[in-house]
């Protein structure tokens, strides 16, 4: 009998695609964005969220149209458009679909990141990041005994060709307002972090941009200003951060990016990449454990390659657990969170980077799913259930209590459908 070959050669396709998205992100590490996040889609899709709601969710530190995400949309668009494969499809459990997407961003969000950035975490030396892949890894064999249960959200099908286009059209959106942004005057109703800010450690946090080097001009407390002894008053006289808190002070995650140009060819090469390559970062772990396949695994070690050797040459690559850029220490906090978002990510059938790729094929589906991170990501913010560099926020432990329940139930709910 022929022995089923387990390595097909798209494997290495996958593993060329892995490196070079990898090397990518790191290269966009050096050329401004935040440390270890050259490429996040749930950070980004935040981003995007606080951009037009960052007033009301308190997102006035992660607040920018990130350029990647649009070019990633219409990369994939025109790749498939290019290959006939831009088909659009939908109708399989929207609502469904919608919750698990939320509940994925919530997840990430706690985590720090999503499954893309967990690797790329760990390429750049953040060793914080293993509790999270052991996360994913144990999502993914929650997944699989979903999936043996007969889990099933159903088939999609053809549908009316104007909806396939709602998230390439929502690029185009989000482009005309960043080039709106950046070369004209914010929308009045638009929160935009300051390219360069700094925010110090204090409650509330003073937030002022360096020049040199050095602390100038302050952005809070409204009128405040730098003092001889290093210091940031209030308008009152009243010190608002200490001379220590200043120095200490840490880049606002909005504030960190790469030239707008940069990031949108990055993005549209990483997304002509990802939609000829299928690449899902939870797909290969999936397929290597559940049908003993490995090609989509080429293409995690790949990712993590490609990060790794690009971070070592730029001098970016800081190995160990503390002092990590926008990471926490929790290690138990991390695992659940990854293992959370990961479950939901196996339910919806691929990681969010996949569902941003189908949407932007067509797959109404799976822009509902990312509109549910987008959703996801306001409210997590605005419910202040994101961590932050400090920790776990105070009730994240039972926001993923709930999300685990709801998770179960999902589970449970589509296996009884295909029954």
């Amino acid at each position: 009998m022929r022995k089923r070959r387990v390595v097909g050669p798209t494997a290495w396709i996958l593993g060329g695609s892995g490196l070079f998205i990898g090397a990518v992100a790191a290269w966009l590490v050096g050329q401004g964005n935040p440390g270890n996040m050259g490429l996040c889609i749930a950070c980004f899709l935040r981003d995007i969220t606080g951009f037009f709601v960052g007033g009301i969710t308190n997102q006035g530190a992660v607040a920018y149209i990130r350029p990647e995400i649009i070019g990633i949309i219409l990369g994939a668009m025109g790749a498939a458009l290019v290959t006939r494969e831009f088909r659009p499809r939908g109708g399989s459990a929207p609502l469904i679909r919608f919750v698990l997407g939320f509940i994925f961003m919530s997840g990430a969000l706690i985590f720090l990141g999503c499954t893309v950035r967990a690797w790329l975490r760990l390429g750049g030396g953040d060793l914080t990041a293993i509790w999270g892949v052991l996360g994913i890894v144990a999502g993914v064999l929650l997944g699989i005994v979903a999936l043996k249960r007969g889990f099933n959200l159903g088939r999609a099908r053809a549908i009316a060709r104007p909806v396939g286009w709602i998230l390439p059209a929502f690029a185009v959106v989000l482009l005309v307002f960043a080039l709106i942004a950046t070369f004209g005057t914010k929308p009045e109703f638009a929160t935009q972090t300051m390219e360069g800010a700094f925010a110090t450690g204090d409650t509330p946090a003073a937030v002022f941009l360096k020049t040199d080097g050095e602390p100038s001009q302050v952005l809070k407390p409204e009128g405040g200003s730098r003092a001889e002894d290093g210091s940031i008053v209030a308008e009152d006289g009243s010190v608002a951060a200490s001379a220590e808190s200043v120095a200490a002070a840490k880049p606002q995650p909005g504030g960190k990016r790469a030239v707008l140009w940069v990031s949108l060819i990055a993005g549209l090469a990483i997304g002509v990449v990802a939609q000829r390559s299928r690449f899902c970062t939870i797909g290969g772990i999936r397929d290597a454990i559940l049908v003993r396949r490995y090609d989509l695994l080429f293409g995690v070690i790949g990712l993590l390659i490609g990060s790794t050797i690009v971070n070592l040459l730029l001098g970016q690559y800081d190995l160990g657990f503390a002092n990590q850029p926008v990471a926490h220490n929790d290690a138990l906090g991390s695992f659940a969170a990854m293992t959370v978002a990961t479950f939901a990510a196996m339910l919806l059938g691929g990681c969010p980077f996949r569902q941003v790729i189908m949407g932007s094929e067509g797959d109404s589906d799976s822009t509902t799913a990312v509109a549910g991170m987008l959703v996801g990501a306001g409210f997590m913010h605005w419910a202040g259930l994101a961590s932050s560099a400090k920790g776990l926020a105070p009730n994240a432990w039972l926001a993923m209590g709930v999300m685990a329940l709801v998770l179960v139930a999902v589970a449970l709910f589509g296996a009884r459908k295909t029954a």
